[in-house]
């Protein structure tokens, strides 16, 4: 029987493949060493290789020593590249969203990939602690870890030391929420912006986060009955929540303008975020409180949860309006519930 031609890889650029006449798949790479092109026979199928173990192995092949990679590939040549194939699988807001996240990375843009050292990565997590959360600051660096491992798979350039690279510390429990002398005041400050009053009272009237409110269309509400689709990005889920009289007039002085798959809310995220995180600043952050008691967005969705349990709603119900998917999340607002079970105690014995 015949042998196949060799056969480019439409998925792996460099690889090239043909079936033997034993109906084995043997795989080849085409790379560069020293100024030449080379093509190097890796291994058949049969003996657990596959068209990316062998676009793996070219990536070592291509490299310029045995522990750096190339001494030449620029951390902005991968970040450019990344972005080119993360283009093809991300929505075009999302894709915006990943363009600003790869920004807090200036500092290494001119450095060589093999010349980042822990130094320059540490110095960007101490520069984000500056203005992000812990949480968000770990999200940094798992995209940052994304884009090192990357670099390696595509041009084979490494970063000594990559598993070295630590999340810091992270507690997400704040413990801040707005009284409703605060909620007010707040609302006071936001009148005279449509966009950011309309924020606010989602943000009270349904717990959702940020770019949950963002996303919510003309289609999602259902004015008569006061309810609203809420789509979860963290979750990946849809849920149902509520928004009471303030909320629905604030809409209804928009509603005319929209068609079906309007965005109710106009501003971008950024511009929204900057908005009112400079509002909450100057109204509840002065004294520079710490992470767990600073008012930031966030904190509204943690004030609705939290007056609903001073109010004696369920623990159950509040769980569902958050759309926790694990309850003892929503049991840090137990506390705060009016009979957390005192009364039953008191009694036990009378």
């Amino acid at each position: 029987m015949k042998q196949a031609n060799k056969q480019k890889s439409a998925k792996y650029e460099g690889i090239r493949y043909k079936e033997l006449s034993n109906g084995d798949i043997c795989y080849y790479a085409r790379f560069t060493k020293d100024g030449k092109q080379r093509e190097l026979k890796i291994g058949t199928k049969s003996k657990g290789w596959s068209e990316k173990k062998a676009y793996q192995k070219k990536a070592e092949l291509e490299k310029d020593d045995g522990d750096g990679g190339n001494q030449n590939t620029k951390f902005k040549e991968v970040i450019d590249r990344f972005l080119e194939i993360k283009k093809l699988r991300l929505r075009e807001k999302s894709f915006i969203e990943y363009q600003g996240i790869l920004k807090d990375f200036g500092a290494l843009e001119n450095k060589t990939i093999s010349s980042i050292t822990q130094s320059d990565i540490n110095s960007i997590i101490i520069e984000l602690s500056k203005k992000l959360k812990p949480s968000t600051i770990n999200m940094r660096i798992a995209i940052l870890k994304q884009i090192l491992k990357f670099s390696e798979l595509e041009f084979g350039a490494k970063v000594r030391n990559f598993k070295e690279i630590k999340n810091i510390k992270s507690d997400n429990k704040r413990e801040r929420f707005l009284t409703k002398e605060e909620i007010l005041l707040l609302k006071e400050s936001v009148k005279n912006d449509y966009d950011n009053l309309l924020f606010v009272n989602l943000a009270l009237s349904t717990g959702a986060r940020l770019v949950t409110i963002l996303n919510i269309k003309k289609k999602d509400i259902d004015l008569e009955n006061r309810a609203i689709a809420l789509r979860d990005f963290k979750n990946s889920s849809y849920y149902k929540g509520f928004i009471n009289d303030e909320s629905a007039n604030l809409i209804l002085k928009r509603w005319g303008d929209l068609n079906d798959n309007d965005s109710i809310i106009k501003k971008n995220k950024y511009t929204l975020q900057a908005h009112i995180s400079a509002v909450l600043n100057r109204l509840f952050n002065q004294d520079k409180p710490d992470n767990k008691h600073k008012v930031v967005i966030h904190s509204l969705r943690h004030t609705f949860a939290s007056h609903l349990a001073i109010q004696g709603v369920s623990i159950q119900i509040i769980q569902k309006l958050l759309n926790h998917r694990d309850i003892t999340m929503t049991m840090r607002y137990s506390h705060l519930m009016p009979n957390s079970g005192k009364d039953y105690v008191m009694n036990l014995w009378s």
